[in-house]
């Protein structure tokens, strides 16, 4: 029988937490180097952006998993470090859009390869089909998620 304090290592929520956590921290030491003071929210923010400007701050936080009110503090953060702005939409004056500025593509490209560095040595010693899986369980985990 699994003793009680080791029952929470058998739950996927508690796995899949901590090893975001330490992903995180990972993240968050290797970015400081190329790109101070923004965290790996701001940066998913900005890499969103890169992959397609002008986008609304609800579609923002439907895409990196954030509510509303975050993806508000973070761009305030991103504009203030120049990085960022926000538009009014010119179809709806009532929705802002947010685009890159030069400095922030400019860090995007800068700190990008970084990242994709990084998630090859996440991944080295992982075989090609692993990973695949590893995905496919991912994605089966949040949409079963989403529907409790």
């Amino acid at each position: 029988m699994v003793e009680e304090k080791d029952a929470i290592k058998k739950l996927i929520g508690y796995q899949v937490g901590i090893t975001s956590n330490i992903l995180r921290r990972v993240f968050a030491a290797r970015i400081t180097k190329y790109a101070e003071n923004i965290s790996p929210e701001q940066f998913a923010v900005l890499a969103r952006l890169h992959s397609k400007n002008g986008l609304s701050q609800s579609v923002i936080a439907e895409s990196v998993l954030k509510d509303d009110a975050t993806i508000t503090r973070i761009l305030d953060s991103l504009e203030k470090k120049k990085l960022a702005v926000r538009k009014k939409a010119e179809h709806d004056r009532r929705s802002n859009l947010a685009y890159l500025t030069p400095q922030g593509k400019t860090l995007v490209k800068k700190v990008f390869p970084k990242a994709k560095l990084l998630n090859e040595h996440l991944l080295e010693g992982i075989e090609k089909e692993h990973i695949r899986v590893v995905f496919e369980v991912l994605a089966k985990l949040r949409e079963n998620a989403v529907k409790i």
